[in-house]
């Protein structure tokens, strides 16, 4: 069984160096660098419908962040020429993307997207550690008694010191992350494609060891398997336990008659038609042998268990599958063994398909075409 991987990646890590100190604007920051791990997070999954969505809802959230950072900027600020220059990157921000978007349509989604995702981490993480910051060292100038002028050359002399070293080395480091973590989301994306096709395969695997490939109806291995899940619950809750056993009258005689493929086809019409009546009535069929079937029931009482084993006689004459080799018929028939019980510890599969097993043969003996019940 294969381990689950249910990691998440953080392509952006929240960084205190990321915090520019106006709580409002450090809040939907975080919340924009959410919404760029959430979609890196996506490209794990071959759900494209998803990751258009995610990419919406940070587009959408992105709209409204610049709108409510404009609005605090407007209130500090009065330098019409900065707050433009600002804006001016605020507006650039979405046709980037769409520019990218275009610009790489001969390559796959998921790469598309890698390439948007790069160049959406480069763009906020140096509009948040210079430009904003820049504009938040400002508003700090201007606070502490500062005039527009003073306050933007403080801020420039701050900016372009030590601060400059660090900003440089904050985007630096960012971009490298983000590369690396590209990365390790593919391998992970191919674990999660290989881990699907695992349980595909193993899920069509446990599917042909219970399925017969010639009527495509459960097989022995199966029947025994659900025999004892059900005899068990039976014993346990004191139910009422029936089995059908069953097999086609003068089998090897349709062949000789007509050959293999007559006879095949004869088991495929016989099992199609029992299985389409099984799944109405709840009740499941199983091919035990060449010719040989069995039903179980459960939770079923006589009276519907006679009326549906008259319907399974009704519907097997009325495939009229010729039959000439046949003593009794010119058409397909039947003979079977039938057993209900409520079983007790004492009882086993092997006890209770014996008793079944003697009243097919003694169906067999008194002249075929019937169901021995007792």
């Amino acid at each position: 069984m294969t381990k689950k991987i249910t990691e998440n990646f953080e392509i952006f890590p929240w960084n205190e160096n990321l915090e520019i100190g106006i709580e409002q604007i450090d809040k939907e920051h975080r919340v924009l660098i959410n919404l760029l791990n959430k979609l890196a997070n996506s490209l794990t999954q071959e759900r494209n419908i998803e990751i258009e969505e995610t990419f919406n809802e940070l587009a959408k959230y992105a709209e409204y962040h610049f709108k409510s950072e404009e609005k605090i900027w407007k209130e500090h600020i009065v330098n019409k020429e900065l707050l433009d220059e600002h804006y001016k990157s605020h507006e650039s921000f979405l046709p980037k993307v769409l520019e990218l978007k275009e610009k790489n349509q001969d390559k796959s989604y998921n790469e598309v997207i890698e390439e948007i995702l790069l160049f959406l981490i480069r763009w906020l993480a140096f509009h948040i550690v210079d430009e904003d910051k820049r504009f938040a060292l400002i508003i700090k100038s201007l606070e502490d008694g500062k005039n527009i002028k003073e306050a933007i050359y403080e801020t420039e002399s701050m900016m372009s010191g030590s601060m400059k070293n660090l900003i440089e080395t904050i985007l630096s480091m960012y971009d490298k992350l983000s590369i690396k973590t590209i990365n390790l989301i593919r391998e992970r994306k191919a674990r999660l494609k290989a881990e699907r096709e695992l349980k595909k395969i193993n899920k069509k695997l446990e599917e042909l060891s219970r399925t017969d490939q010639l009527t495509k109806i459960y097989n022995r291995r199966y029947f025994d398997e659900q025999f004892n899940l059900e005899l068990k619950e039976s014993i346990k809750n004191k139910k009422l336990l029936t089995v059908l056993i069953f097999d086609i009258d003068y089998f090897k005689k349709l062949n000789d008659t007509y050959g293999h493929a007559k006879g095949d086809e004869a088991l495929k019409k016989v099992s199609r038609t029992l299985k389409n009546l099984c799944v109405e009535y709840e009740i499941t069929i199983y091919r035990v042998g060449g010719e040989e079937f069995t039903i179980l029931f459960s939770n079923k009482n006589e009276k519907e268990v006679l009326l549906l084993i008259s319907k399974i006689q009704t519907l097997i004459k009325e495939l009229k599958i010729p039959n000439k080799g046949s003593h009794i018929s010119d058409f397909v028939t039947i003979s079977g063994g039938l057993i209900s019980i409520v079983p007790t510890k004492e009882n086993s599969i092997d006890s209770i398909m014996r008793v079944a097993d003697e009243r097919l043969y003694k169906a067999k003996r008194t002249g075929r075409n019937k169901i021995i019940t007792i």
